[in-house]
């Protein structure tokens, strides 16, 4: 079992608390909340944090999950949650191990009084006005919606009487976990929160409330580009990997080396080849278009329209609209498009991670196509399934357009010159770098050939990946790769002597949370991190 790891966390913790018995305090001390709803591997971050918070001077508060939500981290559509008494052991056993003494939610709310009070208020409302139902000044209605769409796996539009039950126990929990959020706020007063992503069950609501209150939130999430790496952002979500403005300008008006040049094209040519994460797509990838095509049924010099879909509960895609409501409406109305123009092709790829990751897609989208369509599906259209070897660079490189909605895919072939249209809101759009759909109408007058595209600027896309990948994702010194997954990732430290400062990139992600400077760190001559005004 990779917490394994952390027994050795505690002898050292122990034989070196001479340490934590010298830390001065610090002249300005502040009081950063950890909140903290899953004891996963990598959540050990939080530990790490809290403690060299500490050994900086300041006041750290960790708060653990420990029952009283109707919901939990470790339960979704498909798996059932376990006792929260064995959530409640593993934190504990997990703050033990770095000695610290954190505190369990039910210290903050009577969980009896709490959750008859939450569906004494859902219980007044009705099916009809649910989605607008708001708590203390937060839409808790849509963001359960929202939050649902992830935790069901699938697209969930509730119909049935089932549905509305899901629905109604996920409102009991948002207004309990808005309540809890409010009474931990009001008793520890932070002056920073940190907390997990930012955009789910058990963070959703805590993020919101405190940055509607002004309390400067610090987020993270896994790093996704390495294994065992982390991303960070200030006063915004890290899953949506934010570069700040004043970094991105700083950045983009240097050239890259040819060094870092080369590291971002390997970096993607290693992706491409599976290479450079643990996941993997393609156990033998199809490069041969012209077998795709025949499989397809495409005539040859047939005009393809090519879409590349993301997993349709992914955080990267939900919310992260611009031209259409949803990447769901974005493909019907490309399919409704397609029906009326006879000599084109349309594919639509359906992203693969929808059967390869650990949990597999309720509503995969090429099967909620058909049953939206029911029988009426125009003729030109072709699935690609999630489990098809054939290559989305090659049948994005052989269509007349191809199209992504956030997926990372994007800014690949806007460095390969097949120029998508970008059609949601990705990290990398919005900065003049890549063909971004604004309007409907401009994306369909694209398509027929009526306006060019938008100017693809892969030089300084290229300096913005730089940025992400490696200045923005980190990798903390004491994770040392992986226990079989980058979600469990090995834990080492030699000693605390010095500790955050003798591990230069992590204690620059404290520094960045402490002082709310940019975490994307430049090379040196380009100018110090200007600190972050409030969002």
């Amino acid at each position: 079992m990779s917490l394994n790891d952390l027994h050795a966390i505690l002898a050292l913790r122990e034989r070196e608390s001479h340490i934590f018995d010298r830390a001065l305090r610090a002249e300005d001390p502040q009081r950063v909340l950890f909140y903290s709803m899953d004891p996963w591997q990598l959540g050990v971050f939080e530990q790490f944090l809290h403690l060299a918070v500490e050994l900086k001077g300041h006041d750290a508060v960790s708060v653990y999950f420990d029952g009283v939500l109707p919901l939990c981290a470790w339960e979704n559509q498909d798996i059932q949650p376990p006792p929260h008494e064995v959530l409640r052991r593993r934190f504990e056993f997990m703050h033990d191990c770095f000695g610290i003494k954190g505190r369990g939610i039910s210290t903050y709310v009577d969980p009896t009084a709490a959750r008859q009070s939450a569906e004494d208020i859902v219980n007044q409302t009705p099916d009809s006005l649910l989605m607008e139902m708001r708590h203390r000044g937060l839409p808790i209605g849509k963001i359960a919606l929202r939050d649902l769409t992830q935790y069901s796996l699938g697209m969930f539009d509730p119909r049935t009487s089932e549905d509305f039950s899901t629905y109604r126990l996920h409102l009991v929990h948002a207004v309990m976990s808005v309540d809890l959020a409010d009474a931990i706020l009001l008793r520890e007063s932070p002056d920073i929160v940190v907390l997990v992503n930012g955009k789910s069950i058990m963070y959703s609501y805590m993020y919101e409330l405190a940055r509607m209150r002004g309390v400067p939130v610090t987020t993270w999430e896994e790093g996704g580009y390495f294994d065992a790496s982390v991303v960070l952002a200030n006063d915004d979500r890290a899953i949506d990997f934010p570069v700040d403005e004043a970094s991105w300008q700083a950045a983009r008006q240097r050239s890259l080396s040819e060094s870092e040049t080369e590291a971002v094209d390997t970096y993607f040519a290693r992706w491409r080849k599976q290479e450079a994460r643990f996941y993997t797509y393609y156990e033998r990838e199809e490069t041969d278009f012209e077998r795709i095509r025949r499989e397809l049924d495409i005539p040859r010099g047939a005009k393809i329209v090519s879409l590349f879909t993301n997993i349709i509960w992914d955080t990267n895609a939900l919310g992260k609209d611009r031209a259409f409501s949803s990447m769901f409406d974005w493909i019907c109305s490309t399919i409704d498009w397609a029906a009326q123009r006879p000599d084109r092709y349309l594919i639509i790829r359906a992203h693969p991670g929808e059967t390869r990751l650990c949990f597999k897609t309720r509503t995969p989208i090429i099967e909620s196509i058909q049953a939206h369509y029911a029988g009426r599906l125009p003729a030109i259209v072709r699935f690609v399934g999630p489990d098809s070897q054939f290559s989305s660079y090659e049948i994005a490189a052989r269509s007349a357009h191809c199209a992504v909605y956030t997926s990372t895919l994007g800014a690949e072939l806007s460095l390969m010159g097949a120029n998508p249209l970008i059609c949601g809101t990705p990290f990398y759009s919005g900065k003049s770098l890549t063909a971004d759909i604004s309007r409907r109408e401009q994306y369909f007058d694209i398509l027929d050939g009526r306006t060019p595209k938008p100017t693809v600027a892969t030089d300084n896309l290229r300096k913005l990946l730089h940025v992400v990948i490696y200045r923005l994702v980190k990798r903390p010194e004491f994770f040392v790769g992986i226990h079989g997954h980058p979600q469990k990732p090995r834990i080492h430290i030699e000693s605390f002597e010095n500790f955050p400062e003798s591990m230069p990139i992590f204690n620059g992600i404290v520094e960045s949370i402490l002082h709310r400077r940019s975490f994307v760190a430049l090379p040196a001559g380009v100018g110090v991190d200007r600190e972050m005004a409030p969002a």
